[in-house]
């Protein structure tokens, strides 16, 4: 048996470290059952069916199986709709997708938490001459930074209140500056006094990735 090769003593760690990790293990139990109930309810409250697996082609209309996978992520991730598409290939991409989608010649957008990752300032404009940037397409931007990893609420409000603005995005996460990500708790606080002095701007999140 494998079990001889293996130290008696490793073994009644192993176990000891089982014991006392139980309820750790439990929880951990718990949340896959929920999450995976969650999916599977997605699947059947969406009708999945095999004829939703075959492929598609030329223009992709009347793509069905398309259609429920975007409505299951919407389902179990809790919104009104979601984008799930091969042709998104990177979190510049989606980001770009959707400011385009949002922003029209003529329309402001401010970013609160600083200069935008390096490879979403050509998008918006900040640098080089593309002719596909928000800023070509007519598009307004302004910034406001963060003070010691804090918004600068002061400004925020005084900016927001001129009701002018059409979009305010947030870069929660660092990108490739030094400064902490963005925690929850602090996106919700700003976007709270946001809301206190102009309930109609788009709030924006860029949440693509994490890096602490």
């Amino acid at each position: 048996m494998i079990l001889d090769q293996i130290d008696a003593k490793l073994l009644e760690l192993a176990k000891e470290a089982d014991y006392e990790l139980k309820d750790i293990f439990e929880d951990i139990d718990k949340m896959a059952l929920k999450n995976t109930d969650k999916i599977l309810s997605a699947f059947i409250d969406n009708r999945v069916s095999y004829s939703d697996f075959t492929d598609i082609n030329g223009y992709g209309n009347y793509d069905e199986g398309r259609d429920k996978l975007e409505r299951i992520f919407a389902t179990v991730l809790g919104c009104e709709d979601a984008l799930v598409r091969p042709q998104i290939m990177s979190g510049t991409n989606a980001l770009y997708l959707t400011f385009s989608a949002l922003l029209k010649y003529g329309d402001t957008m401010i970013s609160i938490s600083g200069t935008p990752y390096d490879s979403l300032q050509e998008m918006v404009g900040i640098i080089g001459n593309s002719s596909q940037s928000l800023k070509a397409h007519g598009v307004k931007y302004e910034q406001i930074d963060l003070i010691d990893n804090e918004f600068d609420e002061e400004a925020i409000v005084a900016r927001l209140a001129k009701n002018d603005v059409k979009l305010v995005e947030i870069q929660r996460s660092r990108g490739y500056s030094s400064r902490k990500s963005l925690t929850i708790a602090k996106i919700e606080h700003v976007i709270s006094k946001i809301r206190e002095v102009n309930k109609d701007v788009i709030i924006m999140i860029d949440n693509c990735y994490e890096n602490w």
